[in-house]
């Protein structure tokens, strides 16, 4: 089943599995502490900087982390309304053309 996290928890655990104290995260990516708990708590969204600078820390996907953050504003916008539900089947359907197989 697939990690269906926000961006906030996704990092949040990654730095708790890593024993890291926020300070040092929030270090290496060049933010303060205080940030850094804004954005695992959901209260901001990170740059498009901030995110390559996370994944390059945590050594995961820019493109997960991307993701998470764009899940998150649109939930954040239409919370669950029926139109971002349609909204991310038609998304599902116009990305499925570009996958490719791994056989």
């Amino acid at each position: 089943m697939p990690d269906k996290s926000s961006f906030g928890e996704f990092i949040r655990k990654m730095r708790q599995d890593r024993e890291e104290p926020l300070r040092v995260v929030a270090a290496a990516v060049d933010i303060d502490s205080t940030l850094l708990s804004k954005l695992e708590h959901g209260d901001r969204f990170p740059t498009e900087a901030q995110i390559s600078k996370f994944a390059r820390f945590f050594k995961v996907s820019e493109g997960e982390l991307k993701g998470r953050v764009i899940a998150d504003k649109v939930t954040s916008e239409y919370d669950d309304e029926e139109a971002a539900l349609h909204a991310a089947q038609i998304l599902k359907e116009r990305a499925t053309p570009y996958r490719t197989s791994s056989k």
